[in-house]
């Protein structure tokens, strides 16, 4: 299924449904209320431009890449679109603080943080209107994320 809607994302120049006006697609200024996560290893930049030209947001897994790999990946998926895009950040895992760092001087429109407290992350991407997307696990985590600053949760 996913190599299905990957190729016909990648061969599809306009799509025909109308734009769905949600509280996500105000917030992220996307044209449907379609997030792809940042899985490791396929939401690349191909990928992750392919989604948000399509009108979706395409979030890059930044977990297995180091912090000059994620700054070529930011600048290639803005040489692919001009539409908002996100990078995912895992923030128990190593490189993830300066894979973090990277996006906010990137000026990553949003960043999907995850497994950890992000109010210095949220601080900093607020400062230049980005979003925090933050990646929960139950209520006290979606509260905790809420408290430090996400502007959306994602379950």
């Amino acid at each position: 299924i996913l190599i299905a809607c990957y190729n016909t994302l990648m061969h599809t120049k306009t799509m025909a449904a109308p734009a769905i006006r949600t509280r996500i697609t105000s917030l992220f200024g996307c044209k449907y209320p379609l997030v792809l996560p940042g899985m490791s290893w396929i939401s690349d930049p191909t990928l992750v431009s392919a989604v948000s030209n399509a009108g979706g947001v395409g979030i890059l897994a930044t977990g297995p890449l180091s912090a000059d790999e994620t700054r070529n990946a930011i600048r290639t998926i803005r040489s692919k679109t001009d539409k908002p895009f996100g990078i995912g950040t895992t923030l128990l895992m190593p490189g993830a603080e300066a894979n973090a760092k990277v996006a906010i001087e990137e000026q990553v429109p949003i960043i999907n943080i995850s497994l950890g407290k992000g109010d210095w992350i949220a601080e900093r991407v607020h400062d230049y209107n980005g979003k925090i997307l933050a990646t929960v696990t139950n209520a006290k985590h979606a509260q905790s994320a809420i408290d430090s600053g996400a502007d959306a949760l994602m379950l």
